[in-house]
């Protein structure tokens, strides 16, 4: 009788996984009978990538929480500086400053002098000037600015647009007197009576050591500003009106 050869080949050794016992201890027996050694490489292959997964969750989560339960502080007056129209040192100045005088509570309150805004002459069409034109004018629109300080050729181009409260309409009279030389003239697109829409700050005490300015920078109150007294102080500050 011939043997097929190949029912010895397709046999399973009687060594093969499938015929050993399987181990029925617990986790925790295991672990017992294991030196530390050996307990640090069980939980490196089977624990260690799922206890960082399960970390990182946790932690994911936390942040989560903490930033929708901790309150963001208010804005009380914030100040976009276009151009460059003041430079670094002066707005840090400038911002803690105005955070004195207002005497706001640092914990829930914050003072913004914001130089971040580079907008391109006409034609300038980078990334980084339309993503800042776009910045400012949904800031506009949702009434997040309270003041802007820019050169006076982009100043116009605001003012123009309606962006920009009369100042006779904002002014104490103490202020609106000693600053009448001062009022930088506008027309708007709905309105060819020019009025006075900003203050020309080349007299403010920030520009005092500045130099000859080759465009005078321009201040104006925004029109739809939440925090308008507190940007009439600002003008009280900059022209040492008190």
């Amino acid at each position: 009788m011939i043997k097929d050869s190949r029912l010895n080949e397709s046999a399973l050794d009687d060594t093969a996984d499938i015929y050993k016992p399987r181990d029925q201890r617990s986790e925790k027996e295991k672990l017992s009978e294991m030196t530390f050694k050996e307990k640090m490489a069980y939980f490196n292959s089977y624990y260690k990538y799922k206890t960082l997964a399960v970390i990182a969750i946790l932690a994911f989560i936390i942040y989560g929480v903490y930033s929708i339960l901790t309150p963001k502080p208010e804005t009380v007056l914030y100040t976009a500086v276009i151009n460059y129209a003041l430079n670094d040192e002066s707005a840090a100045t400038l911002q803690e400053d105005m955070s004195r005088i207002l005497n706001i509570n640092s914990k829930n309150q914050e003072v913004l002098i914001d130089t971040s805004f580079y907008i391109g002459t006409e034609g300038d069409v980078s990334q980084f000037s339309l993503s800042n034109e776009q910045k400012l004018s949904t800031y506009f629109y949702a009434g997040e600015i309270d003041v802007v300080i820019a050169p006076e050729s982009d100043f116009s181009r605001y003012a123009y647009y309606g962006n920009f409260s009369k100042i006779s309409d904002q002014l104490p009279t103490d202020l609106y007197s000693s600053l009448t030389d001062a009022f930088y003239f506008s027309d708007q697109e709905d309105d060819p009576t020019k009025n006075a829409y900003g203050i020309y700050l080349d007299g403010a005490k920030i520009y005092n050591n500045a130099g000859e300015l080759i465009d005078k920078p321009v201040l104006g109150i925004v029109a739809n500003s939440k925090h308008k007294e507190n940007g009439i102080e600002l003008i009280r500050h900059l022209f040492d009106l008190y």
